[in-house]
């Protein structure tokens, strides 16, 4: 790997961090931890679409040890990790879906992020007791991919407009919006 592209990868990496940090500020809904913005996925998604599916597991990787070891401990890695795997491999194949868009890479992203911290409740407590939760949980990953799906379209697009490499990354995987006539 190249220092051009470790420097990439170390400005995205902080960047997810400060996102993180500054989501933990904030709290969705009331007696719920677990349910954030997703502000740092935008800059995965950014990654996704832009820098090949390789960079983005890195990103993902690193957004889970890093944001582990700073402020969620080693429980919240497991929860991180399990919800990062499982929604990484859900936007790769969502990418591979004609039509889907950014928006619907997203949602399906969170939604399968809920999964896996589902997944991981049940693991390490030995109960589906989290399960409970399932609607409210999928319902707010719903919400929140939309509106990271949303930043990550508006802010690829702006980014891919000044790049020509990366319009026609975004091309390729049918998420440069309509040509203008």
């Amino acid at each position: 790997m190249s220092a051009k592209k470790i420097a990439y990868h170390g400005l995205l990496t902080s960047i997810m961090l400060v996102l993180g940090l500054v989501e933990r500020q904030f709290l969705l809904v009331p007696g719920i931890p677990g349910i954030r913005l997703g502000l740092s996925n935008t800059v995965l998604l950014y990654a996704l679409c832009l820098m090949g599916a390789k960079s983005a597991w890195i990103l993902m990787g690193l957004k889970v040890l890093l944001g582990g070891l700073l402020y969620a401990g080693a429980s919240g890695m497991f929860y991180s990790f399990a919800g990062g795997v499982l929604s990484m491999a859900a936007m790769l194949s969502a990418l591979r879906v004609r039509g889907v868009g950014l928006v619907g890479v997203s949602v399906t992203g969170a939604a399968m992020h809920m999964a896996g911290q589902i997944l991981m409740s049940r693991l390490l407590l030995g109960s589906w007791a989290a399960a409970l939760q399932a609607p409210l949980l999928m319902a707010a990953a719903v919400f929140t991919g939309v509106l990271t799906g949303v930043t990550a379209h508006t802010a690829c697009q702006a980014i891919a407009g000044g790049n020509p490499e990366m319009l026609r990354r975004l091309q390729a995987l049918d998420l440069a919006g309509r040509k203008k006539r």
